[in-house]
């Protein structure tokens, strides 16, 4: 599924792959290339990574602000939501810790949650937000609660350990050679 919706990006005319790899390698990218990134967005062909080519962003954002508005109803107070810049990530909203029943497993604190919603094919994702050196317990309610409404608008659910899969998609020359990225990269995170 996460493969159809990952459409083949060639590289602009005029800069081939390999000296898009040597660019990442080195660190920098040549004014030239990034010239010719900037005249294919400028004509309108965008570059399909960061939004499908058939993107309809007023549907996206008013589905978007339906969810934070649905979510902020279903935990009985307000969630902070945030769009994504340079991202497949169309945005986030955040379910504050007060809120959830979600909670640390060793301490038992407890955790605000994100939801993620991509801006390819109505994809989303969801977690607890926890420190690193800590277990988040995602309960079963909160579950019930997020999905009820993503499910609600149409959302597909994608789980976390399909998005922690190594990318194998057509478009790994994005993050260059030796990049460890996830379907979660490509999807949800910035390019």
């Amino acid at each position: 599924m996460l493969r159809a919706l990952d459409e083949p990006v060639a590289a602009p005319e005029s800069i081939g792959r390999e000296s898009i790899l040597r660019a990442l390698v080195a660190g920098t990218m040549p004014e030239s290339m990034l010239a010719a990134l900037h005249q294919r967005v400028a004509r309108g062909e965008g570059d399909a990574l960061a939004v499908p080519r058939d993107f309809d962003h007023a549907g996206t954002q008013g589905r978007f602000e339906r969810l934070t508005e649905r979510l902020s109803e279903a935990y009985g107070c307000p969630c902070d939501s945030a769009l994504a810049q340079d991202s497949a990530c169309f945005g986030s909203i955040r379910i504050p810790a007060e809120a959830s029943r979600s909670h640390t497993k060793r301490t038992r604190i407890p955790l605000p949650l994100v939801v993620r919603v991509s801006a390819f094919g109505g994809l989303a994702t969801y977690a607890a937000s926890s420190p690193s050196d800590q277990k988040p317990y995602l309960h079963p309610d909160d579950r019930r609660q997020i999905e009820h409404a993503l499910a609600g608008l149409g959302y597909l659910v994608v789980p976390e350990h399909i998005l922690a899969a190594p990318y194998d998609g057509p478009n790994g020359w994005v993050f260059g050679p030796g990049a460890d990225a996830t379907w979660f990269t490509r999807f949800f995170n910035h390019l």
